[in-house]
């Protein structure tokens, strides 16, 4: 079912657009009205369509929801980035996002004022989870993949890796932090959210983080401060 882009976000939810990305269907071309001419012209320096596709439709996707929050043209919603390249609203306006695209599908979280990120990953990708493994999981999580078979070591796995993928994104740390340095303690039993100790400075607080429903076979994980996962919506365009 397609819905619509919802009219606004209040203080205390956190909304998520998830969508397709359909090179077969689709065309950059198509999205490029909402893009300011850097934006643009960053698209024209991918080489392959399918990744100009999925650059654009993100942005356009991003700049339409912000310019119906906050009644303006979408294009000229200024867009800059930290020093680990986490984008964010030049006048912030109270509104935190991240993006997260995979080959065939993306999305975008959005909420106020809490720090918040999105990974979205194809689990059926052609990665040597065991090896990846090796270098960015702690000693606990490698045990705890090892203890499962396939297919559910592959889950395991993403579900692990889009955790801490989303952390990094929500602290703006990035590729700044040693993934081994972030501790995950998966959901309990009757819970639907796990917990996400990161070692460093700037993470003051235990974040959290929670798998969000999506088509396979992708996997879509958020994470964010806990108070922003009392009400969380996700909308499929």
């Amino acid at each position: 079912m397609h819905q619509q882009i919802p009219n606004g976000i209040t203080e205390n939810e956190v909304l998520v657009i998830a969508f397709e990305i359909d090179p077969i269907k689709e065309s950059w071309t198509d999205y490029v009205t909402a893009l300011p001419k850097n934006e643009l012209d960053r698209a024209g320096e991918f080489h392959y369509l399918e990744d100009k596709l999925r650059f654009t439709k993100c942005r356009s996707v991003l700049r339409n929801t912000l310019s119906k929050w906050l009644n303006n043209n979408p294009e000229q919603l200024e867009i800059t980035f930290g020093k680990n390249g986490k984008p964010y609203l030049k006048q912030r306006h109270g509104i935190e996002f991240s993006i997260s695209h995979t080959k065939d599908f993306g999305g975008i979280a959005f909420s106020r004022h809490y720090e918040i990120g999105i990974d979205v990953e194809n689990i059926n990708r052609d990665t040597n989870i065991i090896q990846v493994a090796e270098k960015v999981f702690t000693d606990e999580e490698r045990v705890m993949l090892h203890a499962e078979g396939d297919p559910i070591k592959r889950k395991i796995f993403f579900r692990i890796w889009t955790a801490k993928e989303a952390l990094l994104k929500a602290t703006g740390l990035g590729l700044s932090l040693d993934p081994k340095k972030i501790n995950l303690n998966l959901p309990a039993k009757n819970e639907d959210h796990g917990t996400l100790e990161c070692d460093h400075e700037s993470c003051s607080t235990t974040l959290r983080f929670m798998e969000l429903s999506c088509p396979e076979p992708y996997m879509m994980t958020l994470c964010t401060h806990e108070k922003a996962l009392d009400n969380v919506k996700v909308f499929f365009l």
